[in-house]
C-alpha cells in the first residue's frame, strides 16, 4: 500500500481544503452568530413596530370615531333640551313663589 502525500491520515481530505475550512469555519462562526443576533433584533424591532401600531390604532379610534362623535352630540343635544325644560319649571316655581309671598 502505497501513501499518498495528498491525503491526511488516510482520510481523504487534502491539508490545503483543512486550513481553508480552519480559517473559514471561524468566519462562518462569527457569521452565523451575526445572522442569529439580526434575527433576535428583527424580532424585537417586529414586537416594537407592533406596539406602536396597536397605539396609534386606539388613538386614531378614540380621536376619529366619528360615531362615538355623534352619539355624544345626540346626548348633548338632548340635555340641552332637558336642561331647558327643567330652567323653565324652575321660573314658574319662582313666580309662584313670589306671588305667594306678595300675596301675605
Amino acid at each position: 500500500m502505497q501513501s499518498n502525500p495528498e491525503d491526511t491520515e488516510g482520510s481523504g481530505i487534502h491539508a490545503v481544503e483543512l486550513c481553508v475550512y480552519s480559517i473559514l469555519s471561524t468566519d462562518l462562526d462569527g457569521i452565523y452568530q451575526s445572522i442569529n443576533q439580526l434575527r433576535e433584533s428583527q424580532a424585537l424591532l417586529v414586537l416594537l413596530l407592533r406596539r406602536c401600531r396597536n397605539s396609534l390604532k386606539c388613538e386614531s379610534e378614540l380621536l376619529y370615531d366619528k360615531e362615538d362623535i355623534a352619539k355624544s352630540a345626540l346626548k348633548v343635544r338632548e340635555l340641552e333640551k332637558r336642561l331647558n325644560k327643567v330652567t323653565k319649571r324652575l321660573n314658574e316655581i319662582k313666580l309662584r313663589g313670589e306671588r305667594l309671598v306678595n300675596r301675605y
